[in-house]
C-alpha cells in the first residue's frame, strides 16, 4: 500500500517539477553582448564573420551596405594591414562617409 501511494504521488509530482524547470529556463533567455546574427533584408547574415581578402570583396560589402541610398558610390579603397578604408562620396563628389572594413570579420564601421 505504501509503495502504491508513493508511486501515485511521484506520477503526479513529476510533471509539476518538469513544468517548473521549463518555466525557469524560458524566463532567462541567452543574452549575447554584441547581439545575435540575423538575416539582413539585403541578403546575408548580418554580424556573421566573413573574411575579406581583397579590395574587390571590400567594395562588394560596402556596396551591399549602401544599396538603398541613391547617388552614393565608393570613391576609393585603401588597404591597411588589418582593414580596408573606403571613402564614400555623393553625386557632387563630396565625401559623405569614410568606413573601415575589418579583414578578419568583414564588419563595417564609420570613422568619419
Amino acid at each position: 500500500m505504501k509503495i502504491t501511494t508513493i508511486f501515485i504521488a511521484f506520477i503526479f509530482i513529476l510533471p509539476l517539477i518538469a513544468e517548473a524547470t521549463e518555466q525557469k529556463e524560458n524566463n532567462n533567455p541567452v543574452q549575447c553582448p554584441y547581439g545575435h546574427y540575423w538575416r539582413s533584408y539585403k541578403g546575408g547574415w548580418y554580424g556573421a564573420k566573413r573574411v575579406v581578402k581583397s579590395t574587390t570583396e571590400a567594395n562588394e560589402i560596402v556596396i551591399q551596405f549602401y544599396v538603398p541610398q541613391k547617388g552614393i558610390r565608393v570613391h576609393r579603397i585603401i588597404e591597411s594591414p588589418n582593414f580596408f578604408q573606403a571613402e564614400i562620396i555623393n553625386q557632387k563628389g563630396r565625401v559623405v562617409d569614410t568606413v573601415i572594413i575589418d579583414k578578419r570579420t568583414g564588419r563595417i564601421r564609420s570613422i568619419f
